[in-house]
């Protein structure tokens, strides 16, 4: 196989991109947005003193597709440092026991039974555990995973567990210089073998065996490593259709994220007591987990509403989404809501689910389809070939490593099968 188009810009649709050009095959990548990245998007506005993430941010463990980049480039990293701070009702107080409480139940998921498979809020409550370690695992598992936890399935969260065990992803970092520096190194490829066409849209893949041609553009096979949502959607037609893959698709969730990023005057929350934070839980309120930019000490707070809670804020003008996270902190650190809106000054919102060219932040598995990733991320008659973090079932969808180790993996199946050709 000598061309290849990829359709989507993102970590998956890049990797693949760069191991294909490696080895000689020339590649056309298709990508709909402006820019390259998918739903890594970092921003660098001087009313920030650090670059800001819209999308991906934190890097789970040390997973090889990543800490190879970064090693390679002497990147510099830091881990979360500081202290967890809960705020329920009239309290707010630290509650560095947070992670030890969900350990608690991330070791009882390990080692539960997960055949036949069943949701998650069926699995904690049968657990002998006291109510406040239930309710963090609860919270944690549809903030983290942007679930439903009456959805989320006990196989796919074993399977989940078993792959930050593997990694050490009870430990987050993050890149200073910014997560792009991840899509940089990606996107370094021979100019002469790799074609980025930008704000190409695709609309239609014509396929048959050995031969693709999409919107005009055509090659001897295709990586499509459109967003769970998209595909979902229907957005992007295949001729012949692939029922098989919208099937796979339509038993996948797409999971929901607003994410609201607040520069401040100063970090007035120390004054007030709250002092190095990292985490701050906000029980009950619209957006339920911040944190700060520590081990980088700056004004800046970042708010989470994953899975119900983003659901209450989707689609919604991003002044509104702005003034529920204003009402959440001011409530959490028992303020005025004025009084903070006061010491704000920069702020940006995101809510995935409004990106035209995702429809959605990442994907999940509910009970009863722990196959469909698999059946997915199948190739199409040594044609067509999937990627992207909806088609990893190793455990890491919904990752930056998951996302770029799908890449590689579709790349590894072209030359394989131009191999067997060739032979």
């Amino acid at each position: 196989m000598q061309s290849v188009i990829v359709i989507g810009a993102g970590v998956a649709g890049l990797a693949a991109a760069q191991k294909l050009s490696a080895s000689g095959v020339h590649v056309t990548i298709l990508e709909a947005r402006d820019r390259i990245g998918g739903r890594i998007q970092t921003i660098r506005d001087p009313r920030f003193p650090v670059p800001i993430e819209l999308g991906a941010e934190f890097l789970h463990g040390k997973p090889k597709e990543i800490w190879q980049i970064v090693k390679a480039e002497n990147l510099i990293t830091g881990s979360l440092e500081g202290d967890n701070w809960c705020s329920e009702g009239h309290a707010l107080k630290k509650c560095n026991d947070f992670w030890p409480k969900w350990e608690q139940v991330a070791r009882q998921i390990k080692k539960g039974k997960t055949y036949p498979d069943r949701s998650f809020s069926d699995f904690i409550e049968s657990l002998n555990l006291d109510p406040e370690t239930k309710q963090v695992a609860f919270e944690f598992v549809e903030g983290f995973n942007a679930a439903r936890a009456d959805r989320i399935g006990m196989q796919f969260l074993a399977q989940e567990q078993e792959n930050a065990d593997r990694i050490s992803g009870d430990m987050q970092f993050r890149i200073l210089a910014g997560l792009d520096s991840v899509v940089r190194v990606l996107s370094r490829f021979d100019r002469d073998l790799v074609d980025v066409r930008l704000n190409t849209t695709v609309n239609e893949i014509e396929w048959t065996a050995g031969r693709v041609r999409v919107d005009g553009f055509a090659a001897d096979g295709a990586v499509v490593t459109l967003p769970l949502g998209i595909l979902q959607a229907g957005q992007v037609r295949f001729i012949p259709e692939l029922p098989e893959k919208q099937s796979a698709a339509n038993q996948l969730i797409v999971g929901h994220v607003v994410k609201i990023i607040i520069c401040f005057n100063s970090p007035f929350w120390e004054e007030r007591g709250v002092t190095r934070p990292s985490f701050i839980h906000a029980r009950g309120e619209k957006v339920p987990t911040w944190w700060t930019t520590r081990p980088m000490v700056t004004p800046i707070l970042v708010g989470w509403a994953g899975g119900p809670p983003a659901e209450h804020l989707m689609l919604k003008a991003d002044s509104l989404i702005l003034s529920a996270a204003i009402e959440s902190l001011a409530h959490t650190l028992k303020m005025k809501p004025a009084a903070v809106e006061s010491q704000i000054r920069a702020a940006v919102v995101k809510d995935w689910q409004a990106e035209p060219f995702s429809s959605g932040a990442y994907s999940y598995i509910p009970v009863g389809a722990i196959t469909a990733s698999i059946t997915l991320a199948e190739p199409v008659a040594n044609t067509l070939f999937f990627a992207g973090e909806a088609t990893n079932a190793d455990g890491a969808s919904g990752t930056v490593h998951g996302a770029i180790a799908t890449g590689y993996r579709a790349a590894d199946q072209i030359l394989r099968a131009e191999r067997r050709y060739a032979a």
